[in-house]
């Protein structure tokens, strides 16, 4: 009897999976991948390392620009964790990678298939940064530029009850990309304590997982400010837009998925020593316009951090 129930259970979940995907897929930034790197200028043989974890709750239903209730009362998240680094390479010459792990976590509460979890290695990346101007006592500007490749180091096949999951549930994207990334920042005093910053990067995916799927392209630009308090306190905020292209399988669109996405992102920093800082951060939305009749999207998210300076 249990087999048998076991048996009913799983084709009735192959034959929803396709339906729900369609009506509501999830747009969402799983892995905070160039977030989680220090982009700031590096001194040659300088040697930065970050370990950051992100919880990412992604269960708000929209439609457009307007909250939808869930009636079938789903939740998902995801945790994500990336150990960076960055290295002065040369004069205004820098290199930054990164490596990430995740944990999806998806349960529909109306539904007896049980909660899904998938976990993993995820995508890595690779970034080459040149910086022509960077603040000094006596300049107040920065500019830096940088090219770089997303790599699907982890896994892309993750089942469940012997079923591929969809997309959005793998630890890895499964498909290499190219990364352009600009920044420029303003010191509005010598000191340099106070700084204003716009920065962009682009994501350019085209290659697909193996199975015909293509995540969109990619655009994200940012407005901040960051203030250091003494030798040991700093806060920043910043509005973060962030905007997709649909995704597509085999050449062609995939429904509910690409949009358009407004954040709030504040964040403090405490300087434990002189090579050590813990820092807090959060990501809030602002507002969304998504494509197509239903998307699940970002509720929110908060991340902890852990600098140290060689």
């Amino acid at each position: 009897m249990k087999t048998a129930l076991k048996t009913l259970a799983v084709l009735v979940y192959a034959a929803l999976t396709p339906a729900l995907v369609q009506a509501a897929t999830c747009s969402c930034a799983g892995v905070p991948l160039l977030s989680a790197i220090d982009t700031s200028s590096t001194q040659p043989g300088d040697l930065y390392l970050n370990y950051s974890t992100e919880q990412h709750e992604i269960s708000d239903l929209v439609r457009g620009s307007r909250d939808i209730r869930d009636e079938t009362d789903r939740e998902r998240s995801s945790l994500s964790q990336t150990l960076s680094f960055s290295y002065g390479l040369a004069d205004n010459w820098a290199l930054s990678g990164l490596v990430s792990y995740v944990v999806h976590t998806r349960d529909i509460g109306s539904s007896f298939i049980g909660e899904q979890k998938t976990r993993g290695l995820g995508d890595g990346l690779l970034l080459l940064r040149y910086s022509p101007i960077y603040i000094t006592p006596f300049n107040r500007h920065e500019v830096g530029v940088g090219f770089g490749v997303r790599m699907p180091w982890g896994e892309d096949n993750a089942k469940h009850n012997g079923f591929t999951v969809s997309e959005d549930m793998h630890p890895s994207s499964g498909a290499w990309g190219k990364i352009a990334w600009a920044s420029y920042t303003y010191a509005l005093n010598q000191a340099a304590t106070m700084q204003i910053n716009a920065s962009a990067n682009f994501t350019y995916n085209d290659d697909d997982n193996g199975r015909g799927y293509a995540f969109g392209d990619e655009a994200n630009v940012g407005v901040g400010f960051s203030h250091s308090v003494g030798t040991k306190f700093s806060y920043s905020a910043a509005v973060r837009y962030r905007s997709t292209n649909a995704d597509a399988r085999n050449g062609f669109d995939i429904p509910n998925t690409g949009g358009e996405w407004v954040d709030f992102t504040p964040a403090i920093q405490y300087q434990v020593s002189d090579s050590f800082s813990v820092g807090l951060s959060g990501r809030v939305p602002i507002s969304r316009k998504l494509d197509g009749a239903l998307q699940f999207t970002t509720s929110y998210s908060y991340a902890v951090s852990l600098s140290y300076a060689l």
